[in-house]
């Protein structure tokens, strides 16, 4: 599984759609250790709730934004 980074302007995008637990939440660990500024793109409901749930409890602060079927979730330490 490729870690799939794209920055764009300040922040770097993760794009985990299509992907089920626990590919999103491992992907989106290994990209807090080579990025502050990640925003992760994802279509899995689990993962919508369960990654920022996740990262709150490591103290990043985390926001969560729903584009239709579409869930963008901002990570910042």
């Amino acid at each position: 599984m490729k870690l799939k980074l794209k920055k764009v302007g300040e922040k770097y995008e993760l794009d985990v759609k299509d992907m089920v637990c626990p590919f999103p939440l491992t992907l989106t660990k290994l990209a807090l250790e080579k990025v502050d500024n990640l925003e992760v793109i994802t279509n899995n409901p689990p993962s919508a709730r369960d990654i920022p749930r996740v990262l709150r409890k490591y103290g990043y602060e985390v926001d969560v934004k729903r584009e239709g079927e579409v869930w963008r979730i901002g990570v910042r330490r």
